[in-house]
């Protein structure tokens, strides 16, 4: 797969054994689905002034061509060896580009003054379109486990999140006090990335590693919202497009049908919590890197914490690991 964290980046050569044991400071972060992964581990890179690799994002967007090539259906999997090695091919030759958006995280925090972390925004670019939002519609959560649980297609993906590990590492970041240190003076060069297997296939040697849990009840209600958030968004945007497409003198059929797409019906809180649990037994007993707690890995449950405490909690435990203070004991 062709990916980035900024800039798009050509396959290189397989990253060796020596790179792996030389590599600069990596958190892995792994746990199940709607846990706060993602945002966390966004929120901890920038505080530390690291990189950060979405590696979810790398197989929705993998689910999204299976969708749209119509290899897989919503509700099976691949009929044969051939379409999957075809899915594999796709995602092997296409160009993912992950960034978290400036101005988003802590620049948008200070600017709102209120104390509180706000989580920095992804843009996620497949072969150039942005479908940061399309990768998160509920048809792309019920397949994800599936397209991920393909031994071919968690491979390709490996080399991929090893690669970009490789060139966040090296490239300097955006921080609270400008570029390559965090807000405590934590030097920059490191990398954060989130998923269900990096402490224990992807980086087996990472300097930290996390699981973090939660309930599947907490975890249905965080989805839930995130889903409504997003259906709101869609509505809003269609307004606006039938609104100037009226204004334009467009016909009013097309801008009844945009409005009739945005009107989503997502599931309830119960049946998300039903979908995750079946989509942890889905990861925990696939047969290729299936979902598991590393044996050195420090194992948070968020059930009942604020995100505050979740982020601040891992920053000063990188910061230990680092030889450096820890500087949030009193939150």
């Amino acid at each position: 797969m062709l990916c980035s964290g900024g800039g798009l980046f050509r396959r290189t050569p397989t990253i060796t054994a020596r790179w792996l044991q030389t590599r600069s400071f990596t958190i892995a972060i792994d746990g199940p689905a709607a846990s706060g992964k993602s945002s966390t581990a966004r929120a901890v890179a920038q505080q530390l002034g690291f990189g950060y690799i979405d590696s979810g994002s790398i197989y929705r967007c993998a689910t999204l061509l299976a969708l749209r090539k119509n290899i897989y259906t919503t509700d099976a999997s691949p009929g044969d060896d051939v379409q999957s090695q075809e899915l594999v091919d796709l995602i092997s030759s296409a160009n993912v580009d992950i960034n978290i958006k400036p101005g988003s995280g802590w620049l948008a925090q200070s600017a709102a003054g209120t104390g509180r972390l706000v989580v920095p925004d992804v843009q996620v670019l497949l072969d150039g379109e942005d479908v940061s939002r399309e990768i998160r519609a509920p048809e792309i959560n019920r397949l994800v486990a599936k397209v991920a649980s393909d031994g071919g297609i968690r491979d390709a993906v490996l080399h991929t999140q090893r690669y970009l590990a490789h060139a966040a590492e090296t490239r300097p970041a955006s921080t609270p006090e400008g570029r390559g240190t965090d807000s405590c003076g934590t030097p920059g060069g490191g990398v954060v990335m989130d998923g269900r297997d990096i402490g224990t296939t992807v980086f087996p040697k990472a300097e930290l590693k996390i699981y973090l849990d939660a309930s599947a009840m907490a975890r249905a209600i965080r989805r839930w919202d995130e889903m409504n958030s997003h259906m709101k968004e869609t509505q809003a945007a269609a307004a606006a497009a039938a609104q100037k497409n009226s204004a334009d003198g467009d016909n009013t059929k097309k801008d009844a049908d945009s409005t009739s797409r945005a009107s989503v019906s997502y599931p309830s809180v119960e049946d998300i919590a039903r979908e995750l649990e079946q989509r942890d037994y889905a990861d925990i007993n696939r047969k290729h890197s299936p979902l598991r707690i590393a044996s050195d890995a420090v194992v948070i449950d968020n059930t009942n914490m604020t995100f505050e405490h979740q982020v601040y909690s891992i920053v000063d435990l990188a910061r230990e690991r680092m030889g450096l203070p820890r500087r949030y004991d009193e939150l």
